[in-house]
């Protein structure tokens, strides 16, 4: 990795399960990426957790006092008092820096549309989705948590997924493969997990490989089918011009399962435009072309 000096912008995106730092070197367009232990929302997570993770990152303390910017996008990252906890905790670490905090869907929408506008969905652990404008978030519907909504997301697949298969209301065949890879996640064991346990969300969604696993039967894809349309339904046609808008997406869950997710489009005759796994690349990049003209303009 290069030992430059010149001044560096990062870009930080974390998500409730894990979080990603771009090092851009704005004199070379050099970015280079970096792993955080886990992620963190800013929701949720007690005061100090964000800077315990920038304190174990070997490679942002390194070049902590280069950095003259940074542009966390962050789940949770809702509210100026939250905002502020954050960005305080990142100056802890960061003494000479510029600090902005955004919202995860601004990173979506900044990553999948840039400076054009679209429809914008956020399909991961949760989900999210806005009406983006090319310059600012100008609508968005409350995703409500995965216990009121999160329509589409990891955690809601997983979770109609398990109650499903633990009635018994898939094939035999179906029921007999997830006994087989789950021995012991009985009734009992998943209201322990689910009821008893921290970060019930990400367990659920940690089902969804299984299910990913699953689409070779005709009764998985219809079932992940009509959960996108429910997130279409629920969620995109709020929004004024969804009909001829590109809609995007980002996120682990539209990946993995995105001829599924094209399906739903499909049938209500929507207009699909990209679908990523992260933004962060796409995000940085769009850092880096501020920053490179941003200098060639002074």
């Amino acid at each position: 990795m290069s030992k430059s000096t010149s001044p560096l912008t990062v870009v930080l995106e974390s998500g409730s399960t894990r979080a990603t730092a771009a090092i851009i070197t704005p004199d070379t367009a050099r970015i280079d990426y970096t792993d955080l232990p886990h992620g963190h929302n800013a929701a949720s997570a007690p005061d100090g957790h964000l800077s315990e993770l920038i304190g174990s990152t070997t490679r942002l303390l390194e070049i902590a006092h280069q950095v003259s910017e940074i542009h966390f996008y962050g789940a949770g990252c809702a509210g100026k008092d939250c905002c502020q906890r954050v960005a305080d905790e990142l100056q802890l670490h960061f003494p000479h820096a510029t600090i902005a905090v955004y919202s995860d869907m601004l990173a979506a929408a900044r990553a999948l549309c840039g400076d054009r506008p679209g429809i914008v969905g956020i399909l991961g652990t949760g989900s999210n989705s806005c009406l983006y404008d090319g310059s600012e978030i100008v609508s968005n519907v409350s995703p409500l948590g995965y216990i009121l909504g999160d329509e589409g997301s990891g955690a809601v697949l997983g979770r109609l997924f398990l109650g499903r298969m633990l009635k018994r209301q898939f094939s035999g065949h179906l029921v007999e493969r997830f006994e087989r890879v789950y021995p012991t996640l009985t009734p009992d064991e998943a209201v322990r997990r689910i009821y008893r346990q921290a970060r019930p969300n990400a367990f659920l969604a940690s089902l969804c490989p299984f299910i990913a696993s699953c689409l070779d039967s005709p009764e998985v894809i219809d079932f992940v089918v009509e959960e996108f349309l429910r997130y279409i339904d629920y969620n995109l046609t709020s929004y004024p011009g969804y009909e001829s808008l590109p809609i995007h997406f980002v996120g682990s869950i539209a990946h993995h399962f995105a001829p599924q997710l094209t399906e739903a489009l499909s049938r209500r005759q929507l207009h699909l435009g990209t679908i990523l796994p992260t933004p962060l690349p796409s995000l940085a990049a769009y850092h880096l072309s501020r920053n490179v003209n941003s200098t060639h303009t002074k």
